[in-house]
């Protein structure tokens, strides 16, 4: 598979203290953009939407909180583990 695409990750972080939160931006990230398949709108949105998109990224990811494509903030929908791999789906705007 090919990691053409570039996306950043943002997590956000709570104080201990106060509860304050703080978002980290991340550099950008190898991904690759697919759309999704009929099937997986139906398991994640449950409902055909098409204009979900899945950003598979190479390496495991801890936390995801937004993903930042195009300079637009998307908040995943689902985030799955497989082998290696991280697959964020997220709907397009």
């Amino acid at each position: 598979m090919r990691y053409n695409d570039r996306v950043k990750i943002v997590t956000t972080t709570e104080d201990d203290e106060w509860g304050d939160t703080t978002s980290t931006t991340s550099d950008w990230l190898a991904c690759r953009i697919t759309g999704v398949s009929t099937q997986m709108n139906m398991n994640v949105f449950g409902k055909y939407t098409s204009n979900a998109l899945a950003v598979h990224f190479k390496t495991k990811l801890s936390q995801v909180d937004y993903v930042l494509i195009d300079d637009v903030k998307r908040k995943p929908q689902a985030v799955l583990q497989a082998r290696k791999n991280t697959v964020v789906i997220v709907q397009a705007v």
